[in-house]
């Protein structure tokens, strides 16, 4: 089953906006009918052979592709696809979810004439040791290939960049490693044979088994940003500060939080401690907590694989608030790098302002660069849509307390 709230549907429209469609050679969603495997980048040269029906399954945002691991493949091939190879940089973006088991390695994608490692690209995974290997080689000695165990998930979101001689793996938009070919040099992978999904011409491979979804290859490196703006965030709770991890939300002593989730294949669902929530084994209930909790839910799919996520909610009483006790960080960092509670600049302890009238942001010519009475709000270091440069800027802030009038000031610098 998957639950796709209103305001993750509309969060997830906007961040699909926002992605970048320059140098993408092809993207595969499978979101068609039958999750037909078609490009849907608009490119008429791209060339697709399946060798096999298409079998649907929940993806990651609408549809995702079965791979049954026997002869079970398809092609990507023609000009559009072999310059995204031969090229100075390329970016290979997918998620997929694996359901085999054994120790072989299982192709995901490979571009490799034999087994010899010459001219050669392949992303394969071993269920066996949960290890991802990237290989780009040139030859047995020339390559810029890496492996790495990856953490526990049902679904992972791979991105391979290639930039210049320097091979990166980002898994989940977290960067897992790097490597440098011998001398700093490109690694030639230029081949006449055809990129293949889900299956390799080396017979010492096996075919992959599991899920494909959201396939994009672009002739150009992605930088961390557009890396993240492809990250949907699978299984996770979309209420709180941070996007992964324990999310802290605060609320009134008496208050609730409406639990929302992100895009999620489970079919069940377990919340605990279940005491103040609402429904503990639906996915989406309100809880009413008496105390500072941390809740965590479990979320199982029709493959037994469970993710879990949890959400900390801090209960704030009124009656123990000093008005006035106003904290502010003194720098961030609004780089895109994460935590996400760093690359915005607000009020830390939002509960302690009482009435908000003005928060304004200046830099050191006097230009107002942000401004709010929203007691939440917060400034993401742009000014005109444009991110500042580093440096010292200005910050005051008007609120009232018990029926009287005060203004905080300071400053926060900008670290880039």
């Amino acid at each position: 089953m998957r639950f796709l709230t209103f305001v993750f549907a509309l969060l997830f429209s906007l961040n699909l906006c926002a992605q970048t469609s320059q140098n993408l050679v092809t993207h595969i969603s499978f979101n068609k009918n039958g999750c037909a495997i078609v490009d849907e980048a608009g490119d008429p040269a791209v060339g697709i052979f399946i060798n096999s029906d298409s079998i649907c399954g929940c993806g990651v945002a609408g549809n995702s592709r079965y791979f049954d691991g026997d002869n079970d493949w398809f092609y990507l091939f023609k000009d559009n696809i072999e310059d995204a190879f031969s090229t100075v940089d390329f970016t290979l973006s997918f998620y997929f979810k694996p359901t085999g088991s054994g120790a072989a390695n299982q192709v995901l994608f490979s571009k490799k004439t034999d087994c010899t490692g010459a001219n050669a690209f392949a992303v394969r995974y071993n269920p066996a040791s949960r290890s991802l290997n990237v290989e780009l080689a040139e030859s047995p000695t020339i390559n810029a290939s890496l492996s790495r165990t990856l953490p526990f998930s049902c679904w992972y979101h791979v991105v391979v960049v290639r930039k210049g001689s320097i091979t990166q793996l980002y898994v989940n938009k977290e960067k897992r490693g790097e490597a440098n070919a011998i001398g700093s040099l490109r690694v030639d992978i230029g081949t006449s044979a055809t990129l293949t999904v889900g299956s390799s011409d080396c017979n010492l491979e096996d075919e992959f088994q599991g899920y494909l979804d959201e396939i994009r290859i672009y002739r150009r490196a992605l930088g961390i940003q557009e890396i993240e703006d492809l990250y949907f965030s699978p299984n996770q709770i979309a209420t709180g500060l941070k996007p992964t991890g324990v999310n802290d939300t605060t609320i009134f002593l008496g208050e609730s939080v409406p639990i929302e989730l992100k895009s999620t294949c489970a079919n069940g669902f377990s919340w605990t401690p279940s005491s103040n929530v609402a429904d503990p084994d639906q996915p989406t209930p309100t809880i009413t907590p008496s105390e500072t909790t941390t809740y965590t839910l479990e979320m199982t799919d029709a493959e037994n694989c469970t993710a879990t996520d949890s959400i900390r909610i801090i209960v704030v009483d009124k009656n123990t608030i000093e008005c006035g006790a106003i904290l502010l960080p003194s720098a961030f960092t609004p780089n895109g790098d994460g935590p996400r509670e760093n690359d915005h600049f607000g009020i830390s302890n939002i509960f302690a302002v009482g009435e908000l009238l003005s928060f304004e942001i200046y830099d050191r010519w006097g230009n107002l660069v942000f401004t709010t009475n929203d007691v939440r709000g917060k400034w993401d270091g742009t000014y005109n849509g444009l991110p500042v440069n580093p440096g010292v800027f200005l910050y005051k802030l008007r609120y009232r307390c018990e029926g009287t009038e005060n203004v905080k000031s300071g400053s926060v610098t900008v670290i880039r």
